[in-house]
């Protein structure tokens, strides 16, 4: 009769926010399965963070994934007994603190020996006087910046759209769009409207923003989402033809609209970056747990 398989000792939850779109869904998959195969001997399980405006709503339909809490659940199942937990999301906001909070639920049970999170791109201010957050930002403006359409000409402006956040995740979207300013005039960040009636007011961010192209004098914008995968957001409120969107407000101020539609997993540079906090994550596990069993590839 075969051996049973070993026991795996380490396991990896990846929670991102997560898309009906069949296309941010498999991107999604796609890294996971690029995990999975980086680290063979670890179970791999992507997990679905909801943030406040989801509550309510049944997992499976959005994105067909298990909750933080689930993951965890499945892990202890399996026998795992340290896990790293990898956050996909931009910042340290609502659904950044769901993956904190299950982890923080799964350290006090007593079926793990060790549980780790991997931060976001954008690391939240530390105790450390901000300095990893500002090379977190450093880091994401170089890297955003790199990899803008080479058909980019000059004198045409780019308008870069964050989810957005409350709290102090605010401050840290708003470090990295005068980061972005600082090395581009034409770069121009800006987050989401809560809500269309806010976005149809003077002053809403998308307000702001086409004021701000149309005083720089460009004519034409390069349309570039700042989330995980190119979802709902990025293909609608970005780029969609509905009148409330990023690119029916610039048309209808006379500017040209080249929407770029890749979610930052697609992007090689930083899709790194979540991997480097991913081995961060599992080499914590190593130091809290005494031992180094070669999972650190």
């Amino acid at each position: 009769m075969p051996a049973s398989p070993p026991t795996p000792s380490v396991g990896i939850i990846l929670a991102a926010h997560g898309s009906r779109l069949p296309e941010a869904r498999a991107t999604l998959e796609a890294f996971t399965a690029r995990v999975a195969a980086l680290y063979p001997h670890c179970p791999v399980r992507l997990a679905r963070t909801m943030g406040e405006l989801h509550h309510g709503r049944h997992l499976r339909p959005l994105l067909g994934a298990r909750s933080v809490d689930a993951a965890f659940l499945e892990m202890a199942r399996l026998g795992v007994s340290r896990v790293a937990v990898q956050s996909l999301h931009v910042v340290a906001g609502g659904e950044f603190g769901e993956v904190s909070a299950a982890a923080g639920r799964a350290r006090r049970g007593e079926g793990f020996a060790a549980v780790s999170v991997g931060g976001p791109l954008l690391p939240p201010a530390g105790d450390d006087g901000g300095r990893a957050r500002q090379a977190g930002i450093v880091l994401a403006a170089e890297t955003l910046l790199a990899s803008l359409p080479p058909e980019r000409t000059p004198g045409e402006a780019v308008a870069v759209m964050g989810h957005g956040a409350r709290g102090p995740a605010r401050e840290t979207y708003a470090a990295l769009a005068a980061e972005l300013a600082r090395r581009d005039p034409l770069v121009f960040f800006a987050t989401l409207d809560r809500t269309r009636a806010d976005a149809a007011r003077e002053d809403s961010h998308i307000g702001r923003l086409r004021r701000a192209i149309l005083d720089s004098g460009a004519g034409r914008a390069w349309l570039v989402p700042f989330f995980s995968v190119a979802g709902a957001h990025a293909r609608r409120d970005l780029a969609g033809d509905e009148e409330h969107s990023w690119r029916g407000t610039l048309a209808r101020a006379g500017i040209d609209c080249e929407p770029v539609l890749f979610g930052l997993l697609e992007i090689e540079a930083f899709a790194r970056i979540f991997l480097d906090r991913l081995h961060a994550a599992l080499a914590g596990l190593d130091a809290a747990n005494g031992t180094s069993d070669g999972i650190i590839a």
